[in-house]
């Protein structure tokens, strides 16, 4: 049959927002609820696109089978696909998603209010081709995306959630691409981890530009549980950040689908890898200059609301001085990662 595709530009967190049903009128039916199933995003630095091709979703209540929602040809325009729940009536389609279209809390919608069964949702799964995607590099490298086993069980997301009876539940599948592609010997796997709340707020802020000297790759912010005494670089250790965001030309960062509670923030650089790119593997410690505010200035998230957390200079020459001293250090240490804990707190200081 013909695959159809439609290109759309999608973070892993899985994140839920109950919204309560509005409007008059009596509920068709008193043991369904509404789920509505979106893909964010985190950005990353070292690829241009990272596309996912999608064939179908499934969801597997706690009681009965899953239920399976497949994509399909548009039967009123063989030019365009739909989401169907069911087998496709006429040809099979895909959906390609680059994930990152979908940052900084633009997400893409999979399933727009489909009914499902009032009682817990044990898990969803996202059905991809195989392979399940494509990767572009710096110079327009174009690489192939695999996903372990994918072509058996796709992106099974292993984190259940509540339907309540009469009520719209909104599931966010947060692919935080920093930590989910791995690569090895020249090939790309996509290994997507999860978060799950119910709840979500944000923290945003800026840094300031003597903190992002030209030496300076990739700069962006990590967001840490609680108060993480040493803020690591991504590594698939149990301090890895929740989360992460790139810091822009103007020196601003934003961090998305954040549960409420107590979050520490870290600014970080990387060193730069063969093609001059930030290194930014998730498999081991990259080497890292790390600044951080002071660990008892948590940034407390609350929902609904965005929190600023702003990395800001007391002393430009100063820090210039710092930052001259942690870059001879950095090179003279032959891989050893130097990391600059608050930077005395006498010249670097969080507005929160």
């Amino acid at each position: 049959m013909n695959n159809r595709n439609i290109f759309s530009t999608v973070t892993v967190a899985l994140v839920c927002l109950l919204l309560a049903a509005c409007g008059g009128g009596s509920d068709s039916s008193s043991d369904t609820g509404k789920l509505s199933l979106s893909i964010t995003d985190a950005p990353i630095y070292y690829a241009q696109l990272v596309e996912i091709d999608v064939i179908g979703v499934e969801v597997k209540p706690e009681s009965g089978p899953a239920l399976k929602f497949n994509v399909c040809e548009d039967p009123n325009n063989n030019l365009e696909v739909i989401i169907q729940k069911g087998d496709c009536t006429v040809d099979s389609g895909v959906i390609t998603i680059d994930l990152l279209q979908y940052t900084g809390g633009a997400s893409f919608m999979l399933l727009d209010g489909v009914d499902v069964p009032a009682g817990r949702v044990n898990w969803v799964r996202l059905r991809l081709t195989d392979p399940a995607g494509r990767i572009e590099l710096p110079g327009g490298g174009l690489e192939i995306l695999t996903v372990p086993s994918g072509s058996q069980t796709g992106l099974k997301l292993n984190r259940g959630f509540d339907v309540l009876a009469g009520v719209e539940i909104r599931v966010f599948i947060d692919f935080d691409v920093r930590k989910s592609i791995v690569e090895a010997n020249g090939k790309y796997k996509l290994k997507p981890t999860l978060r799950l709340v119910d709840k979500f707020g944000a923290i945003a802020g800026t840094v300031d530009s003597s903190l992002r000297p030209v030496s300076c790759l990739g700069p962006s912010v990590y967001v840490f549980e609680g108060t993480v005494a040493t803020p690591d670089d991504i590594d698939r250790g149990k301090d890895d950040p929740v989360s992460s965001a790139m810091v822009n030309n103007v020196g601003s960062y934003r961090a998305d689908f954040l549960a409420p509670g107590d979050y520490r923030v870290a600014f970080i650089c990387a060193e730069g890898g063969p093609a001059g790119e930030p290194e930014d593997d998730p498999d081991r410690d990259d080497l890292l200059i790390i600044f951080t505010p002071p660990a008892d200035k948590p940034a407390t998230v609350v929902d609904e609301q965005t929190v600023q957390i702003d990395f800001l200079v007391l002393s430009r020459q100063l820090d210039a001085f710092a930052l001259a001293q942690v870059d001879a250090t950095h090179l003279a240490g032959g891989g050893h990662r130097q990391f600059i804990d608050e930077l005395d707190l006498a010249r670097v200081f969080v507005r929160g």
